[in-house]
C-alpha cells in the first residue's frame, strides 16, 4: 500500500512560484553570437555602401556640407561601437550559460525538492510532499499519467485508522503495486490533493515532489536538469535533500526518511 508520513507541523512548504516542469525534449543548439556577429557586419556594410553612394553621387557645385558629413561620420562610429557592444553582451551571455552547464552538473545524483505535482518514476517508485494549512476532516490523493488516466486513488488515514488528519507537512510515496498498472522508470505521474476541513469546505494543498537528478540538457534558451522524463531549471529547485532508502515492507509501503541539507 502507499504510504504516507507527517514530517512535521509547518502548514506550507516555501520556495518560488511558477515551476517550470515539461517532457523530456532537446533542441538543436545554435550559435546566436555568430549570427550577432555576422547581422553586425551587414549593418556596418550597409551603412559604409549609403554613405559612399551619397558622397559619388553629391554635386561638385553644392558638395555635402561639412558639418552633416561630420555628423554622418560620427553616427556611423556610434553605431559601429553599439554593434560591438552587442556582439561582446552575446559573448557574455553564451559565457554565462556555459557557466550554468558547469554548475548544473554538481546536480547530478541529488534528490531535490520542487515546488510542482508533477513527478517521475525512478527505480520503481515516486515521491511527493504536500502541507495542509488547517485540519482537514478528509483527504483522497489521486495519482495520474500523462494521459490523464488515474493509477491510484485513496482517502489517507491517520496512525488510528481515521480519515481525520492534523494540519502539518506529510511526505507521499508510491511504488508500481500500489497503482493500477505498472509503468515504467521515466513516466511522467501527476498527483492531486482533494481535502476538506469539519464544514465540508475545500482545503488547498500546497504540494511538492522529491526526485533525483540524473543527466542535464542544454539548448539555446538554457540548462535543464532532468530526473526520468520531467525536466527543470536550477532557479526550480527549492533545496536538495538526503533521501534514505530505510525498508521496504514487500508490499509496496516506502519508508524512505528525508532530511534537508544545508
Amino acid at each position: 500500500m502507499a504510504s504516507i508520513t507527517q514530517l512535521s507541523t509547518a502548514t506550507d512548504l516555501s520556495g518560488l512560484s511558477g515551476t517550470k516542469v515539461s517532457s523530456s525534449s532537446s533542441s538543436a543548439d545554435t550559435s546566436s553570437t555568430d549570427s550577432a556577429a555576422k547581422k553586425a557586419d551587414e549593418l556596418k556594410n550597409q551603412f559604409l555602401s549609403i554613405l559612399l553612394t551619397q558622397m559619388q553621387h553629391q554635386n561638385p557645385l553644392d558638395p555635402m556640407d561639412t558639418k552633416e558629413f561630420t555628423g554622418q561620420l560620427a553616427q556611423f562610429s556610434s553605431l559601429e561601437q553599439q554593434i560591438s557592444t552587442n556582439v561582446k553582451l552575446d559573448d557574455l551571455l553564451s559565457s554565462l550559460q556555459q557557466t550554468a552547464v558547469s554548475s548544473a552538473f554538481g546536480y547530478i545524483g541529488q534528490y531535490v525538492d520542487l515546488d510542482t505535482p508533477t513527478s517521475t518514476m525512478q527505480d520503481g517508485s515516486a515521491t511527493w510532499t504536500y502541507a495542509l494549512p488547517e485540519d482537514a476532516e478528509s483527504v483522497t490523493i489521486k495519482i495520474k499519467d500523462g494521459s490523464g488516466n488515474i493509477l491510484y486513488s485513496g482517502t489517507m488515514q491517520n496512525n488510528s485508522g481515521s480519515t481525520e488528519m492534523g494540519a502539518g507537512t506529510y511526505s507521499f510515496g508510491i511504488t508500481n503495486a500500489d497503482l493500477t498498472k505498472a509503468v515504467n522508470d521515466g513516466e511522467v505521474l501527476t498527483m492531486s490533493v482533494s481535502a476538506t476541513n469539519s464544514q465540508n469546505t475545500p482545503i488547498t494543498a500546497d504540494i511538492h515532489t522529491t526526485v533525483k537528478v540524473d543527466s542535464i540538457q542544454s539548448d539555446a534558451a538554457g540548462t535543464y536538469l532532468q530526473a526520468g522524463g520531467i525536466l527543470f531549471e536550477i532557479s526550480d529547485v527549492q533545496k536538495i535533500v538526503n533521501k534514505t532508502q530505510t525498508s521496504t515492507d514487500g508490499s509496496g509501503t516506502d519508508t524512505t526518511t528525508e532530511q534537508t541539507t544545508a
